[in-house]
């Protein structure tokens, strides 16, 4: 009688087991084919934009080694489909904080201090081993948004492996993460390991190359996170790394974006480095709203601080202006610089014609927009939109209009 209860429990036990394994091929087939066809749709649409290039412009090879104006900022990436959410929900670069203090709109589980790095500008928020580190945004993140902080990891020591996602668990200085539902990515400290994901429900890793972490070290990484409902993105400066169409299958993950460095023996002697944390709602489509309403503000087009030098992640929001300026060769605009109150009115003037006279510039030399279709202004401090008294607000006044003439 033992031995049958024993034989029937073992069947049914193997029986449970075979239709996990039969679930987990199942999922792991899906996303193959969901790869696959992302990669096979992105082939066919390369050649439809090849054919429908018009037939004064330039190669994509020849693009590249085209010299680069100075207000362009740099090369344009084909491939680098990033657009900044619009709509400010949290922004800091720990300019306000003082060093030594862990900053005021964060929260942790453990320690921390901003800091400054040498060689390297600006403040930083350093995240020690075994340790969560969490911007306090109180609010849940909505269907469409977009995350971006530059990275900054040590060259020499035992490094802790980075890690940056989002929970269920709105405070994770009160609530361990432990269990919970939670994606996240993950960046190891071993040069020949891939960065990769891992969720609640599968782990995974889809790296289309090797990054190995030594390239990382001692220089700013700029990381973007795009999620779409349940389709969520991830770059590394301007390289698209993961594409996963159902990746954010949760609700729950928008309830908090975290920063953790996961614990390792012997513990490690530094952890990593963050700055410049934007956190923005994605919503209105930049081709759409000029070609509708004849006018697009957008706060997506970044430059150096202080200067008109146009930063990579703004290729895809100029990119759009390119697509409704191709479909309606007609049509003119002007483009018009505005910045925060930092520094003095007559600067932030002169600073808010040059950034308008950039993104005039890069829409000539990398999508061969003629400067005649084109005027450009700037106004300045003289029209804020949102409260300068706050870095969300500061951030939402530094913009650039495009109006349809």
């Amino acid at each position: 009688m033992l031995l049958f209860f024993v034989g029937s429990a073992s069947a049914q036990f193997l029986e449970r087991l075979g239709k996990s394994a039969e679930r987990a091929a199942k999922r792991t087939v899906e996303r193959r084919v969901e790869r696959e066809a992302s990669k096979k749709t992105d082939e066919a649409l390369d050649k439809v934009f090849e054919r429908d290039k018009p037939k004064n412009a330039k190669h994509k090879n020849e693009a590249k080694t085209q010299p680069m104006d100075e207000l362009s900022g740099f090369s344009a990436q084909s491939k680098f489909d990033f657009i900044p959410g619009d709509k400010v929900i949290f922004f800091d670069d720990f300019h306000l904080d003082a060093t030594g203090d862990f900053p005021v709109k964060w929260n942790t589980n453990g320690s921390g201090e901003v800091v400054e790095l040498r060689n390297i500008p600006g403040k930083w928020l350093r995240v020690p081993d075994n340790t969560i580190s969490f911007p306090e945004i109180n609010s849940r993140l909505p269907q469409n948004f977009t995350v971006e902080f530059d990275l900054v990891y040590p060259a020499s020591g035992e490094r802790p492996p980075v890690t940056f996602g989002f929970s269920e668990v709105a405070n994770p200085a009160k609530n361990s993460i432990q269990h919970k539902k939670i994606f996240y990515f993950l960046i190891p400290p071993s040069v020949n390991q891939h960065i990769g994901y891992s969720t609640s429900l599968y782990s995974g890793r889809e790296t289309t190359t090797e990054w190995a972490v030594d390239k990382m070290a001692n220089k700013i990484i700029r990381v973007s996170i795009a999620v779409n409902a349940n389709r969520v993105r991830l770059y590394l400066d301007s390289r698209k790394l993961f594409d996963l169409p159902r990746g954010f299958d949760e609700n729950s993950y928008r309830n908090n974006f975290h920063f953790r460095a996961s614990p390792l023996i012997p513990q490690p002697k530094d952890g990593f480095y963050i700055s410049n944390l934007r956190v923005a709602e994605s919503g209105k489509d930049a081709r759409t709203e000029l070609l509708k309403t004849g006018k697009f503000s957008t706060t997506g087009i970044y430059f150096a601080s202080g200067s008109a030098q146009i930063k990579p992640e703004s290729h895809g929001v100029i990119k759009e202006i390119a697509d409704a300026l191709n479909e309606d060769a007609a049509m003119k605009i002007e483009i018009i610089g505005h910045t925060d109150n930092t520094g003095n009115a007559p600067s932030n003037q002169s600073l808010s014609e040059k950034r308008a006279a950039a993104v005039q510039s890069y829409l000539n030399n990398n999508f061969q927009i003629s400067n005649d279709r084109i005027s450009t202004s700037g106004k300045g401090q003289s029209e804020p939109v949102a409260d300068n008294s706050t870095p969300e607000g500061k951030a939402q006044n530094r913009r650039v209009e495009f109006v349809k003439k």
